[in-house]
């Protein structure tokens, strides 16, 4: 049996590399003429590390860093526009840009989400709450020490998702 793919979760990092696995949701969305949310999440700290930090930064700097890293996605996401409004504007621009360069597929994005969190419990959420049928992202490869001590998003998220999830490996020179 194929099955039907209604939606599509695009998991994204805001990487320009993040485009290259952008291509494969358009294309299963096409294929499937489904829809496609996409989300960026950014991620909070566990509450000992945010101690640590502002113990070591001071509390007016380890916000001014949190707030700088909000608004940095803020402006990836919306193109330098001001107010979180215009997020449907950049968004528009951002699939015109990529319809440019896939000009023989059509496709409307769905949604597109912020959300602030730990990034596997986002991803989980926004694919359970819109019953998206498939997640995609990239991954980068990355050296065995590396993994062994950042530990792996994506492993845990294979490891807790029932949607089935497709990977699609990313160049490291843009992370």
């Amino acid at each position: 049996m194929i099955p039907n793919i209604n939606k599509i979760l695009f998991a994204t990092d805001l990487s320009q590399n993040s485009r290259y696995a952008f291509n494969y949701a358009v294309s299963i969305a096409n294929r499937f003429e489904a829809t496609i949310t996409i989300l960026h999440v950014m991620e909070d700290v566990s509450h000992s590390t945010d101690v640590r930090l502002k113990n070591f930064l001071g509390d007016e700097r380890w916000r001014e860093l949190k707030s700088s890293q909000e608004e940095e996605a803020r402006q990836i996401l919306i193109g330098k526009k001001r107010e979180g409004a215009m997020i449907r504007e950049a968004l528009g621009a951002f699939c015109k840009e990529m319809k440019s360069d896939l000009a023989e597929i059509d496709f409307t994005p769905d949604d597109i989400v912020v959300a602030r969190g730990t990034v596997v419990d986002e991803i989980m959420t926004e694919a359970r709450n819109r019953e998206c049928d498939l997640i995609v992202m990239g991954y980068y490869v990355r050296g065995k020490l590396e993994e062994a001590v950042l530990g792996s998003t994506t492993r845990r998220l294979l490891r807790r998702s029932k949607i089935p999830v497709l990977l699609v490996q990313l160049a490291n020179d843009d992370h």
